[in-house]
Order: structure tokens, then C-alpha cells, then sequence
């Protein structure tokens, strides 16, 4: 059998097959699911500081092609709705139980950097392997300038960019809205 093992940032994993922050990787559960299947790594749904979300129901929904076969799922799920300690006790312990898979924890923290600071510790003392910073979530709670609140601004992504790397060791990731060139285009970049 081939070798596929791949680094990423340097992160190692044992193949390319990877899981984006969604359902699926909210929890220990379900992030020790996909390792036992096989995924190589994956990025922990998106956490921030001990959140007041309430997700809708129903959180899926589906889009039908003309001949009504699904083309595609939406997902309106935001971040988690999970207190942040057991987000970050599943995440050590997966960690230690998975060491040869990759896990980046995904982030989306108000544009403060003392709460970036807090958090990317937090993160860190888990084992994790790295951060995804969410400037692209559409439901990004811009009234707490978050997620794409932040990412069609470029001096704001720069900013948190520039924090997370001082406050923390481990690989960074941004993950930006595809609005950023809208963005750009209409303040004339």
C-alpha cells in the first residue's frame, strides 16, 4: 500500500483526508468516528470563550438540483454551543489517545486581544497541533466583530493574524470569507 503520509504546517498525519470544522468534528464522539474510518486529521468545530449560542433547529437542510437529487447541505449551525472546558478536556484527551492524527482547533474570538491571548493558551495546553483563525463564518456575530465581521476587513485580519502568531507557538491557519475580494474591491485595493 502506498505511504501517504503528509505534513502540513508541519503537522503530521497519516494521509490527506482531512474533515473542516462542521458537525461533524464538534465533539470527541464524533472526531474519534471519523480517526476510526480513517480521516487523517481534523479541524475541531469552531470554539470561542464560553459562547450564549443557541443553535436553530433544524440545523441541515438540503438543496435540490432541478431533478430533485441533492446537490448540496446547508448548515446553519454557528459555533459551538458547548462550554469552552469541555471542548478543550475532549480535545487533550483525543489528542492523547490519537497522537498520529492532525487536530486543529478552530477559533472565533472577538477582536480583543487579551481574549485571543486567553484563548490561543487554552488551545495550546490541549496538544493540540494547530489554530484556524474563522474570519470566513458568515454568522460570525458582527455585533462582537467576529467571523466574517472581521474577515472582509483586511487591517482587522492582519491585526488578529499578528496576535494569534505573538500568543501562541503553534501553527496558524486563516480562514477567510470569499467576501474579502468584494471587500477589497469596494474600498478600492
Amino acid at each position: 500500500m502506498a505511504d501517504l503520509t503528509t505534513r502540513f504546517l508541519g503537522i503530521a498525519s497519516p494521509n490527506p483526508f482531512w474533515l473542516a470544522s462542521a458537525p461533524p468534528t464538534d465533539k470527541a464522539y464524533n472526531v474519534v468516528r471519523a480517526y476510526e474510518a480513517g480521516w487523517g486529521g481534523v479541524v475541531w468545530k469552531t470554539l470561542c470563550e464560553d459562547p450564549p449560542i443557541v443553535n436553530v433547529a433544524s440545523r441541515y437542510s438540503a438543496h435540490y438540483g432541478p431533478d430533485r437529487q441533492i446537490i448540496g447541505i446547508n448548515n446553519i449551525e454557528l459555533i459551538t454551543d458547548r462550554p469552552l472546558q469541555v471542548n478543550l478536556d475532549e480535545i487533550s484527551q483525543v489528542k492523547r489517545d490519537w497522537p498520529d492524527r492532525g487536530l486543529i482547533v478552530s477559533l472565533m474570538v472577538p477582536c480583543e486581544e487579551e481574549a485571543w491571548q486567553r484563548i490561543l493558551k487554552q488551545v495550546e495546553a490541549t496538544g493540540a497541533d494547530g489554530v484556524e483563525l474563522n474570519f470566513g463564518c458568515p454568522h460570525g456575530m458582527p455585533e462582537r466583530g467576529m467571523g466574517s465581521a472581521v474577515g472582509q476587513v483586511p487591517d482587522y485580519v492582519t491585526m488578529v493574524t499578528q496576535w494569534a502568531k505573538k500568543h501562541t507557538r503553534l501553527p496558524v491557519v486563516v480562514k477567510l470569507t470569499p467576501n474579502i475580494l468584494k471587500s477589497r474591491l469596494t474600498l478600492g485595493m
